[in-house]
């Protein structure tokens, strides 16, 4: 035997302990059937009823109409659907914007392709501001 070890352990006051009787299991009478299970839960004495609306099934719809005349007319800034060099740019340009940085490779690379596809570089501005919803 080592001489941290020891055979005289301290005896534990170990109480039978009734785990039915602590969680009050068997001691509580049944339910009755003549009782109405949610009757406690319809108080009308709920603190939070006086802030509640009357109305909360009501849903308020807000309709806006326009008659023929008055119907605004919707602008299409979107000139690439005839242009398929600025939809290969555009798609390029959504290609490398992809993690929101330009890295001088890929700022290289739009600057030839808009120069071989013949776009300005403002209207590469003009993508670059509805890629970005600017």
């Amino acid at each position: 035997m080592l001489p941290f070890e020891t055979n005289d352990l301290p005896q534990e006051d170990e109480e039978d302990i009734d785990p039915f009787a602590e969680l009050e299991i068997g001691t509580k009478p049944a339910h009755q059937g003549n009782n109405n299970a949610l009757a406690a839960f319809e108080e009308d004495d709920d603190p939070l009823s006086a802030f509640a609306d009357e109305n909360d099934n009501e849903i308020d719809e807000i309709v806006i109409s326009f008659e023929d005349d008055d119907v605004p007319e919707i602008e299409n800034s979107n000139t690439t659907k005839n242009n398929p060099s600025e939809i290969t740019y555009k798609l390029l340009l959504e290609t490398v914007w992809v993690d929101d940085i330009l890295d001088p490779s890929e700022v290289q690379l739009l600057a030839r392709k808009r120069g071989e596809l013949g776009l300005s570089f403002e209207r590469h501005l003009q993508l670059v501001r509805d890629i970005i919803g600017g």
